[in-house]
């Protein structure tokens, strides 16, 4: 690819890569310096951007008074459940479809794409039915069950184990290896980058979900961040600060995921997109 030389061009790009960062950032900056303001300075018009009084009490009253370690600790349970199954089970099922030639296999194949079209509101009703056939309302099993498999991950690791050479695996059949030695010995560490990827898109996912457990979950103390967040605002009217205290602590897993992976997650990605 041809470099952009120095010139008015080049300045052109940088301004607009600014202004689009800019855009992006400036919400999540002034989320997390009003956190540290009082109701009455955010609703101040004209709005201030730095808090003229800084205080930590938002989240002491979020973190004492509204419960809302017990909703962090729930929220890491189940996303952490949930992604470290569907890493695994993305990786077996893509690498099984990948790299084993049987019957019914493209079948298999096109139900798996077939399936991720379908949008997932239309799987709620019967989910919500099962579950209450098996009794799991209000219990972390609703939650976490249905989590248990991504149907994305199986065709990203699919695309990506494609490219492992075939000679390889031989070699190790000849070795003596077994297909679950093959798996976990070998394909498993090559997979570091689309399961890094991966990883960072499903604990997103997961952990702002909010729809499914706010129809499974019923006992407060069983509440996610996001559930948590949501009854602070009908609970008690609309407490601003508070709730940008915790939309600020709900986002820091996220981010720490992120800062994790980041090195794999454009080569896992970009990896993915090519089938060998």
């Amino acid at each position: 690819m041809q470099k952009l030389k120095k010139g008015p061009v080049l300045w052109l790009v940088y301004l607009l890569l600014f202004a689009v960062a800019f855009c992006m950032l400036f919400p999540f900056a002034w989320m997390i310096l009003s956190s540290f303001k009082t109701s009455v300075e955010i609703l101040r018009m004209p709005p201030t951007i730095f808090p003229e009084n800084p205080t930590i009490e938002n989240y002491q009253i979020l973190w004492k008074k509204f419960n809302f370690a017990r909703f962090f600790a729930n929220s890491i349970f189940i996303t952490g459940v949930c992604v470290c199954a569907q890493l695994y089970t993305a990786s077996l099922f893509g690498f099984v479809l990948g790299k084993y030639k049987f019957r019914g296999r493209n079948i298999i194949f096109s139900a798996v794409m077939f399936c991720m079209m379908v949008p997932t509101t239309i799987n709620v009703i019967p989910l919500y039915q099962m579950m209450m056939w098996f009794g799991w309302i209000d219990t972390y099993r609703a939650v976490i069950v249905p989590n248990l498999i991504t149907l994305f991950g199986i065709f990203m690791i699919r695309q990506f184990s494609a490219n492992i050479p075939n000679e390889m695996l031989e070699a190790a059949r000849i070795d003596g290896a077994s297909e679950f030695r093959i798996f976990h010995r070998i394909c498993l560490p090559m997979f570091k980058n689309p399961i890094s990827a991966l990883a960072i898109m499903q604990f997103l996912w997961t952990w702002d979900s909010y729809l499914w457990p706010m129809l499974m979950l019923n006992d407060v103390n069983k509440y996610t961040v996001t559930l948590g967040l949501g009854a602070l605002n009908g609970q008690y009217g609309t407490p601003m600060e508070k709730m940008l205290a915790g939309a600020s602590i709900a986002v820091v897993p996220v981010l720490i995921v992120y800062i994790i992976f980041q090195r794999r997650f454009i080569e896992g990605m970009a990896g993915a997109s090519v089938k060998g």
